[in-house]
């Protein structure tokens, strides 16, 4: 879930645009169109090429960029943090509706499952249709249920309104990259996809961190009603937000009634609805090297990340005696660990290519970037050990920290995975970069989904750290060795 989106960060399929800039492109520009770029932009040599509409979201003032860019990282911090937030209440819901803590755990993992396969659905149309009619509409449905949430009184019920809020929820983590791309010049896209991506890493153990407080304050009531207060604030400010679909090769005038026009509800692209469009993603199965790294990626979220966050309550929880409040305390190992994670795997990509590329005379390949894979992989391996061997060794009710700097570890290591090794597969297809990126979010969402099933048994049978080998050895054939054979492989073709 910390990585659910990052593929986007490097997806511009979709984006409206004209072609890329070439010098005949600019040459072609009226005298009308090139005065506006320099007075607007102080530059013709710009990517993708603005047109001179002042409507044009590219020539929008850079405050309206960030606020749109801002609002949308707002949304996708809420998908994880709603979904991960649940899980200081999973012990007093359990109680509530007569289930164990482990069934509790479902609402969680649900949220995983829907979250992974609904972006499927949604891209095709948003891409189509516009995306801010379909985020104002997810917010206020979401507003709806948590509400809902709040009042329910069986598990079903609950499971219901949990499913839903996933599926509505899911509409930012497809829309992510699609406004940076929208919004931003292709050397601004780095930072400006920073900014949302590093909220979906931050939201998975923020959730609980917060809600820990509020269950231990005010009760699980008020973990859905403040879920619902946040989806509202952002139904709120999408009213006052504006599309940024925008389609540079023809005007961009409707035929709508004015409430229809306000909400969005009317047909923004040139592009035509195919059934096709929501399966094109699964034809990446095909391509080895992407299916290999979708296959790395997936164990090691979910081993390195599901886990660690969804198990903490019956883990930490149980085995320490701690209260709501000091559990939710336990995810700030988790959030310093993804936040390392995510600082070290770009810069450290990006340079260890650009070094690549110079030392083969200028030649790209794209398996030279795994050679950064496998520090992540280290680092969960040894985060995970960590981990379990020192809950094995700790007593009940006397808490140590050692194990959260296991848990830390293996964060860090995740993320180094997960950007290394997205970055991977699109190189791989970079002309369907959506595509390889919803095939990765689908598989890898789906496994993590299966863990919270058998993960209690798990360590029930086998204990923590025989429980650690096992997921490190599943992390090691499967996650390292798996890009160890497309490396070998892509390195052979490339002598």
């Amino acid at each position: 879930m910390s990585s659910a989106s990052d593929f986007e960060k490097q997806s511009q399929e979709h984006v409206e645009s004209m072609d890329p800039l070439d010098p005949l492109a600019v040459t072609a520009l009226t005298t009308e169109h090139h005065e506006y770029l320099m007075t607007r932009h102080g530059s013709v040599q710009l990517d993708p090429l603005p047109s001179s509409d002042p409507q044009d979201p590219l020539n929008w003032p850079n405050w309206k960029k960030n606020f749109e860019i801002l609002l949308i990282a707002f949304q996708t911090f809420s998908s994880t943090f709603m979904a991960a937030g649940l899980t200081p209440g999973f012990e007093p819901m359990a109680e509530a509706y007569g289930v164990t803590v482990p069934t509790a755990s479902y609402f969680t993992s649900a949220q995983i499952a829907v979250m992974g396969g609904m972006p499927l659905f949604w891209v095709p149309l948003m891409n189509i249709y516009g995306r801010r009619p379909f985020l104002i509409f997810s917010t206020l449905a979401c507003a709806a249920l948590n509400i809902g949430g709040g009042f329910c009184t069986t598990y079903g019920q609950q499971m219901a309104t949990r499913v839903l809020v996933a599926a509505f929820i899911s509409t930012a983590s497809a829309a992510g990259a699609s406004v940076v791309a929208d919004l931003a010049f292709s050397h601004e896209r780095g930072k400006k996809n920073g900014w949302w991506s590093l909220a979906l890493v931050v939201g998975t153990p923020a959730g609980p961190f917060f809600t820990g407080f509020i269950q231990q304050h005010a009760g699980t009531k008020w973990i859905y009603f403040t879920f619902a207060i946040m989806n509202f604030i952002q139904f709120a400010l999408w009213l006052l937000a504006e599309e940024t679909v925008y389609v540079r090769n023809r005007r961009n005038s409707v035929s709508a009634s004015p409430i229809a026009k306000f909400l969005g509800f009317h047909k923004k692209s040139d592009k035509t609805f195919a059934f096709g469009l929501f399966f094109r993603p699964l034809k990446q199965a095909l391509n080895f090297n992407v299916s290999m790294a979708v296959v790395a990626a997936s164990v090691t979220f979910c081993y390195a990340n599901i886990v660690l966050v969804v198990e903490m309550p019956q883990v930490f929880g149980l085995l320490f005696h701690l209260n709501a409040q000091q559990l939710s305390l336990q995810y700030i190992a988790l959030i310093i660990g993804s936040i390392i994670g995510e600082i070290l795997a770009g810069p450290l990509s990006d340079w260890w290519m650009a070094r690549c590329i110079k030392k083969r005379g200028g030649k790209k390949v794209v398996v030279d970037r795994l050679w950064v894979s496998y520090n992540g992989f280290v680092l969960v391996i040894v985060g995970l050990i960590v981990w379990g061997i020192f809950l094995d060794k700790a007593k009940p009710g006397d808490w140590k920290i050692s194990p959260l700097i296991g848990a830390a570890i293996a964060a860090a290591g995740n993320n180094i995975v997960a950007t290394v090794l997205i970055a991977f597969a699109i190189d791989c297809d970079p002309g369907y970069a959506s595509d390889v990126g919803l095939y990765m979010n689908l598989v890898r969402q789906v496994f993590g989904f299966l863990g919270p099933f058998y993960f209690p048994y798990m360590f029930e049978n086998l204990k923590f750290g025989p429980s650690a080998g096992l997921m490190c050895a599943l992390v090691a054939v499967f996650g390292a060795g798996f890009m160890g054979i497309s490396h070998l492989i892509g390195l052979r073709r490339n002598k």
